[in-house]
């Protein structure tokens, strides 16, 4: 299994690699025109949209059926909040996509504990009071958390023109899909004391990589689509 992850990522980092390019006039004019939509803008269009939608299927219904309007207010606030830091931010396009990363990173470590058989998940909670300790309160935190990705992905979308079918969002979901089984062995093997000198090598070699993606997807012009990746335009309307 690691074998396996450890080429694909490192697939990953090639087309990463190749595609970096430079941006063009025509994204900076796409930015010039933009730069006055606010999160609130793009807060209340999603929630528009949401409960304007007659399918049960889409995202924001979902997601809005699963949490109270306490979550969805501080999923609200927490965006607000960031927008005020990205004020005095220097690079806040970048600010935004190192946010929907660590968003990312902690759906899939969220939702690999889940994952994990119930007395490692008893066990894990008791050593770490920390993290989330009941079930309930995992998914809640999931779909608070589903919410923030995708306001912020519209916002990143209409703000910067960082938001395009197949970009450097769908390759850093793909490679956090491939680090998932290894992180929730991980995690049972710590939890039970069974994991070994070798298990902790491959843990850190992965996450070494995982951050020389991150570093080179930072790097990537808005707008940049890599091939093989994204969703289809059925799947994109349901999302966006």
């Amino acid at each position: 299994m690691w074998l396996v992850i450890t080429i694909v990522a490192l697939m990953l980092l090639g087309i990463v690699t190749l595609v970096i390019r430079q941006p063009s006039g025509l994204l900076d004019r796409f930015r010039q025109r933009n730069r006055q939509i606010s999160m609130e803008d793009i807060w209340q269009s999603w929630l528009h949209e949401g409960r304007a939608r007659s399918t049960q299927n889409s995202m924001q219904n979902e997601l809005m059926n699963t949490v109270d309007e306490t979550v969805c207010e501080s999923v609200h606030q927490s965006l607000m909040e960031l927008e005020d830091r990205l004020h005095n931010d220097g690079q806040p396009m970048l600010a935004v996509r190192r946010e929907l990363m660590d968003s990312i990173d902690r759906r899939q470590l969220n939702s690999e504990i889940l994952k994990l058989p119930l007395n490692v998940r008893a066990d894990l909670r008791k050593s770490h009071p920390d993290i989330l300790q009941t079930d309930e309160a995992a998914h809640i935190y999931i779909s608070a958390n589903e919410m923030h990705i995708a306001v912020l992905r519209k916002y990143a979308g209409l703000r910067y023109g960082d938001c395009a079918e197949g970009d450097w969002f769908d390759v850093y979901q793909k490679a956090s899909s491939l680090r998932q089984r290894g992180t929730r062995s991980y995690i049972e093997r710590a939890v039970g004391g069974t994991q070994s000198a070798t298990d902790d090598v491959r843990f850190q070699a992965m996450t070494l990589m995982d951050s020389e993606i991150r570093n080179r997807l930072l790097q990537v012009p808005a707008g940049t689509r890599f091939p093989g990746f994204g969703k289809s335009v059925e799947q994109i309307s349901e999302q966006v």
